[in-house]
């Protein structure tokens, strides 16, 4: 069980990583629990998922919102979004994920009433509905996922909505980025957030983005 004391609040995360393994990095985690060639990077909790359960706790607009969690991994920013109050739907493509997410939200928030865990593949989307917010920690690391997580964005959001997504600075978001400004989209780094996490020091973007142009 993992335990994360961020703004004030503890919360705990159970994941399918043995307890004699919480010690090593998260590279060697994720070397570990690699097979055949595929890689669980749901296992983990990553930086940019910290900073942004943070962003989330000391803010106070998401309560009483509609919000979509785009790979949300064992749940922290779920956890994060029940806590203050939001109506979530969390997604993920992996379904063990999904499960662990539920396990985490309901071992954190006491009931599953404002959430629902939902298998999503951005090349095949099945979501069409329309939310306040949507929010991802560290899913821009797919050069040929960048066009299908635009069109997400396209279909999930208003004119109206925000978008939060952290980002440890990975020398080619600015690609994603470039092809967000380029379909309607503006966007702003409105924080820096230091995380330090299994002996490791990690400087994560909070990017803030929003449709330019009105829905037709």
């Amino acid at each position: 069980m993992l335990v994360f004391e961020i703004s004030n609040r503890k919360i705990f995360i159970e994941s399918p990583v043995d307890a004699k393994d919480h010690a090593k990095t998260i590279d060697d985690i994720i070397e570990r629990y690699s097979a055949n060639d595929k890689i669980p990077f749901w296992i983990e909790v990553w930086p940019s998922a910290i900073a942004l359960a943070e962003f989330i706790l000391e803010s106070d607009e998401f309560a009483g919102k509609k919000v979509l969690d785009l790979g949300c991994g064992l749940g922290l920013t779920s956890v994060a979004l029940g806590l203050k109050k939001a109506i979530i739907t969390a997604t993920d493509y992996e379904m063990m994920a999904l499960q662990y997410a539920r396990r985490n939200y309901i071992r954190n928030i006491g009931s599953e009433e404002n959430a629902r865990f939902l298998y999503l593949d951005w090349r095949h989307p099945t979501i069409f509905e329309k939310f306040d917010f949507v929010i991802g920690a560290d899913i821009i690391y797919e050069r040929n996922l960048f066009s299908n997580l635009i069109q997400i964005l396209k279909i999930t959001m208003t004119n109206e909505s925000v978008c939060y997504l952290s980002d440890p600075n990975r020398a080619f978001a600015f690609e994603f980025f470039d092809m967000l400004s380029k379909q309607d989209f503006s966007y702003d780094i409105i924080s820096k957030k230091e995380v330090n996490y299994r002996d490791s020091r990690s400087i994560v973007s909070i990017y803030r983005i929003k449709k330019s142009t009105p829905d037709l």
